[in-house]
Order: structure tokens, then sequence, then C-alpha cells
């Protein structure tokens, strides 16, 4: 075999081999990168358990949302939309309690929306959310306005027919652990039974 400068290869067998083995090569990076590395990224109910730990069930029916998800989802005319904070033992009771009212009444999902860094960010989108709820979010003597949590939104056919932030601002220094007593679990979840029952109704046309 003559000697040529430009010649990458030895030998023709050198070459053959190269040219079986290049597109065996990019298939096998094709097929690489298709591979879901994430398999056993945590799932939303995992997670809310975490964050809450409150939350006894395992099975939990909260999937997590962000704010232009969130911000969807209370324009559009039927939804479920929990609004919480990190690290908050109201939170965590109010969600154990709905959740186990929410699965007896075969609901199979409630939409969460974790506001602690967009409302502390002044985030735009979470901004727009609170001007559309403007009817229903504490306002204050210098015109500011905010969601505190938790808060539940019920919205039923275009009309928000439930509105809860009733524990988001406790005045005093009760614990949620001492305000959580056997008699404000029941009252919230005959409040929260009659209010899913009518949205429930409300989806099956009755």
């Amino acid at each position: 075999m003559r000697e040529n400068k430009f010649w990458i290869f030895r030998t023709y067998r050198e070459m053959i081999i190269a040219i079986i083995l290049f597109p065996l090569f990019i298939a096998g990076f094709i097929y690489i990168s298709t591979i879901n590395f994430h398999k056993d990224e945590i799932k939303d109910n995992e997670k809310f358990i975490t964050e809450h730990k409150e939350v006894i069930d395992p099975e939990n029916i909260y999937v997590y949302v962000n704010s232009q998800e969130a911000y969807t989802l209370v324009r559009e005319d039927n939804v479920l939309l929990l609004f919480g904070v990190k690290d908050n033992n109201y939170v965590g009771h109010y969600a154990n309690i709905l959740n186990e009212v929410a699965k007896s009444l075969e609901i199979e999902k409630i939409y969460y929306y974790d506001i602690t860094e967009d409302r502390l960010n002044k985030n735009a989108t979470y901004e727009s959310i609170v001007k559309y709820l403007d009817g229903y979010v504490p306002h204050f003597d210098d015109g500011t306005a905010n969601i505190y949590a938790p808060a539940f939104l019920i919205k039923t056919d275009g009309v928000v027919t439930y509105y809860y932030d009733d524990t988001a601002i406790i005045k005093g220094n009760i614990k949620a652990d001492e305000y959580w007593n056997e008699y404000q679990v029941n009252l919230a979840k005959l409040y929260l039974d009659n209010a899913l029952k009518d949205y429930i109704r409300s989806q099956n046309g009755e």
C-alpha cells in the first residue's frame, strides 16, 4: 500500500473496521441520549409528604404546579387548587384534612402551588394571580394584597364557589397543633365535604 500523508489508516482492514464501527457508535450515542435517567425522580405525592410532615397519606393526591400553570388553572372554569408555603404547620394540617375528604369522595387530583418564593420575589405571574383573585385575597391598609396559605380555591363553571384562607393569618401565638383540635378538624371536614360535593355534582351535570 502506497504512502499518503493524508491517509489516516495504516491498512485497508483498519479502514473497513472503522466504517463498520462508526455507524454503530452513532446508533449507540442516539440510544443513550433517549434513555430516561430520571426514572427515580421523586413523585409529587412523595415530595409533598417530605415538605409537609402533617400529611400522613403517602398516596396523597397533590400535583405540583408552577406559577404559570397556576395562573392558567385559576382562569379555567373548573379547578381545585391549594396554595401553600414551605415549612408551615397550618398548611400541613389543612392539606391532610383536605386530602382525606377529597379521597373519600373519589377525587383523584388537587393541584398544589407553593407560593413561597414567588410571593417573596413578587413574581409577575404570581402578582397576576393575586390580581385575578382580588375579591378573595386579604388587602391591607397600605393597599397591598397577597395570597396567604393555606388557601384553597374551588372554581365551578367559571365561578369561584369556595375560597378558604381562614387559618392563613392566625392572630396570637396559637400553634397549629393546638388550633387543629377535634372540633376544628371536624368542622373543616364538614365544610370541605359540602363544597367538594357541590363541585362533583356540577362536574356530573347535576
